[in-house]
């Protein structure tokens, strides 16, 4: 019975250690970085300039470097000058973002007659990128819809320009 039990053990010792043969671990470094949070601030307001309306309906659209034009029944009156939003956006150096503005239809300005529209354009368009310093200006241009014989008189209003990191 003895040597049985001294051959199980022999065993049972040569099988363990046989066993530790095939395996092994090994330590991982474990690391995170925070970033700075994006932030965005606006520097320019969007202006649309002075405007004459006729019988007919049209609009004016500012591009996203300031060039104002008209269609339809709008005509440009000289007086102040049109300019793009601008926005400085600073954060994480060289990171990507993306731009939200309002959806087309939901944004008007508001005055001495009807609420009119305005649809968003921007440069960059959907997604930006960070320079080197963690910057970059964001340009925000629109289309004013004007109605036939909108009333005169000051119109204003306010939208948001959203940025999020990808």
């Amino acid at each position: 019975m003895i040597k049985q039990l001294t051959i199980t053990f022999a065993l049972s010792l040569l099988l363990l250690s046989g066993m530790a043969a095939y395996a092994a671990s090994a330590s991982s470094n474990i690391d995170a970085d925070i970033v700075p949070a994006i932030a965005i601030s606006n520097t320019v307001s969007l202006q649309f300039g002075m405007i004459a309306s006729s019988a007919l309906a049209g609009s004016v659209t500012v591009t996203t470097a300031g060039v104002r034009s008209a269609s339809g029944g709008v005509t440009l009156a000289n007086g102040t000058t049109a300019t793009a939003a601008s926005f400085a956006v600073t954060g994480a150096d060289s990171n990507t973002y993306a731009i939200t503005l309002p959806a087309d239809g939901t944004t008007t300005i508001t005055g001495a007659g009807d609420p009119m529209g305005v649809n968003f354009v921007s440069n960059p368009l959907t997604t930006g990128t960070l320079s080197g310093a963690g910057a970059q200006t964001l340009l925000v241009g629109g289309t004013l819809s004007v109605g036939a014989s909108q009333a005169a008189g000051a119109y204003s209003g306010t939208f948001d320009a959203t940025v999020a990191y990808n």
